[in-house]
């Protein structure tokens, strides 16, 4: 089997980004989001859900909330109460919002490339990839909720 070409210079640009956002906050959160520039949330993250993307083209796309916004994206995902979300609800709702935001980052990447299963941090992490640079984020509002997206090029450094 024939090792890919990494290819360094293909980017998904914001526009790209924000497309996908729309589209999967519509059709799986059912709500509009309103798009704003890209920018971190005050304070810290208190849920952190990133997918690699290895292939062609190396890299993660992560995604950082505050428990509420995570709450409300399982309680939307899962067709639940909000005040019947646990944390596992909150886990996989996460973790599969990131296997589709990623998926459709990955659909406009060089190919091949595939993507690893999501890992999601509750709590306050201080996850980071060193040796990975920032290609392009947003950060997301609906019904007074934020997040950030952030799609980041590069592997750790060992």
């Amino acid at each position: 089997m024939e090792r890919p070409t990494l290819v360094t210079d293909a980017t998904i640009t914001a526009d790209d980004l924000h497309g996908i956002i729309w589209q999967v906050w519509t059709a799986y959160l059912g709500t509009t989001p309103a798009a704003r520039p890209a920018q971190v949330p005050a304070g810290r993250a208190e849920l952190t859900a990133s997918v690699c993307i290895a292939g062609a083209w190396l890299g993660h796309v992560v995604l950082r909330a505050g428990l509420p916004a995570a709450g409300a994206i399982a309680a939307a995902m899962l067709e639940l109460d909000p005040a019947a979300v646990k944390p596992d609800d909150v886990q996989d709702a996460a973790g599969e919002l990131m296997n589709i935001v990623t998926g459709n980052v990955k659909s406009l990447l060089p190919q091949p490339s595939h993507v690893s299963l999501p890992q999601v941090v509750i709590g306050e992490a201080d996850v980071l990839w060193p040796g990975a640079e920032p290609v392009c984020g947003a950060a997301v509002a609906w019904d007074q909720h934020l997040v950030t997206i952030e799609v980041l090029r590069g592997t750790p450094s060992p």
